[in-house]
């Protein structure tokens, strides 16, 4: 048995400078928590490394909120139709809802969790407005696809880069192709502000926009700013004594309990309820997100490393690989996801890596919206109409490859599925 808790799931960004920022954060720089200075920086920044000059930025507090305000300015009348793929995140499935569009469900495919091109075709009619594109695990979309039918139909496109921060396909960075992208930092990602969204408009017929959208736009308070920062304090230290199974479970459940923290999603979110969109970045979240960038090269160095000792040594046949790396590709690696033949073993195997210290990823896994809970009927969910994601979303897991876990770790988790 592995000595110390290896884990896929929570945790999966922390690390020592992310806790030393944040103390610097809540103490010498606690005057400029939510001023605009690093902000403006940070845009700068995030421009030249796309390696774009026309495209404009705009960051919010949270992805439904850049969503949200993404559809409310192409909106045309009640019921536009957007089509979107049914291996998704609930904040996808509330901020579509909350502005008035018609949610379209479009299946995946078995080998990528792609959007399924044909059932693209299907769900087009001339209500359909726009087309999210979601790079989902990093995988990169088959995106030139989609925008031939998105051309043809005249129909825009949003890029979901939730997971895709870095990669690249054909030279080009995800999120820069078409219309419009939403990128993310927040706590679980590729790297790690605690909370951020930020929105890329390619279009030049929406570029006055982002007047309209920022007078909207408000600071989050600084509590709620505060608690944000108190995340990264309250995990590095769950973090720390987490074989120690009444310290690190009275530090977290104690952050709740007094709402030290923020919660990652909320009750309301998961019935579709959630209206709160008009909040911006505040200054301090992107002082972080700026010093985690200037360590992005690194951290997907080390998930393309463990990465890569999977893809080479996991030999069992109950264990499918989910995705591998094309010629023409650059992938970050932020996950490294499973399949298994079914849903049994999907339990079976989480429990069998529990015994043995290790946490695997399931908030992908056992429903086809995500988190588990999410009421589906309100997220305007038929079931059965979308049968491969259903499928393939009750027999996904995701292996742990994130900075906190070592070469040796890896080998020993490959030990262990082999054995399995």
């Amino acid at each position: 048995m592995i000595k110390k808790t290896l884990i896929a799931d929570f945790f999966t960004t922390i690390s020592l400078s992310q806790y030393l920022d944040s103390m610097y954060l809540m103490t010498f720089r606690l005057p400029l928590l939510r001023s605009w200075k690093d902000i403006l920086k940070f845009e700068n920044n995030f421009k030249n490394y796309l390696k774009i000059k026309k495209s404009k930025i705009l960051s919010f507090y949270n992805w439904r909120s850049a969503l949200y305000h993404t559809l409310k300015i192409i909106w045309i009348k009640k019921n536009d139709e957007i089509i979107v793929s049914w291996y998704t995140c609930v904040t996808v499935s509330n901020a579509v809802i909350q502005s008035w569009w018609k949610i379209i469900y479009s299946d995946i495919n078995k080998k990528d969790l792609w959007i399924n091109i044909e059932s693209i075709k299907e769900n087009i009619n001339n209500k359909t407005k726009v087309i999210i594109i979601q790079h989902t695990f990093w995988k990169p979309s088959d995106i030139k696809k989609i925008i031939t039918i998105a051309k043809k139909f005249n129909i825009l496109i949003i890029e979901d880069c939730a997971h895709s921060l870095w990669s690249e396909v054909n030279w080009q960075k995800l999120g820069t192709f078409w219309d419009f992208a939403i990128f993310s930092t927040w706590r679980d990602k590729v790297i790690s502000s605690i909370t951020w969204w930020l929105l890329l408009i390619n279009n030049e017929r929406y570029f006055k926009s982002i007047n309209k959208i920022k007078s909207k736009l408000k600071l989050p308070s600084i509590l709620l700013t505060l608690r944000n920062l108190n995340y990264n304090l309250a995990a590095k230290e769950a973090y720390t004594f987490y074989n120690i199974w009444v310290i690190w479970k009275l530090i977290i459940y104690l952050s709740r309990k007094l709402s030290l923290i923020t919660e990652i999603l909320t009750v309301s979110e998961k019935e579709c309820k959630f209206k709160n969109f008009n909040l911006s970045l505040p200054n301090s979240l992107a002082y972080l997100w700026i010093n985690q960038l200037n360590k992005i090269e690194n951290i997907i160095k080390h998930n393309i490393k463990i990465s890569n000792i999977y893809n080479e040594w996991i030999d069992n046949k109950k264990i499918k690989h989910l995705f591998k790396t094309k010629k023409n590709e650059l992938n970050n690696y932020y996950r490294y996801p499973i399949i298994l033949k079914n849903e049994n073993e999907v339990e079976k195997f989480y429990k069998y890596f529990k015994k043995n210290n290790i946490l695997l990823w399931k908030t992908w896994s056992l429903t086809n919206i995500v988190p588990l809970g999410t009421n589906s009927k309100k997220a305007k969910y038929i079931q059965k109409s979308c049968p491969i994601a259903e499928d393939i979303s009750k027999r996904i897991l995701l292996l742990p490859n994130n900075i906190n876990i070592s070469k040796n770790d890896a080998e020993e988790i490959i030990k262990l599925i082999n054995k399995f």
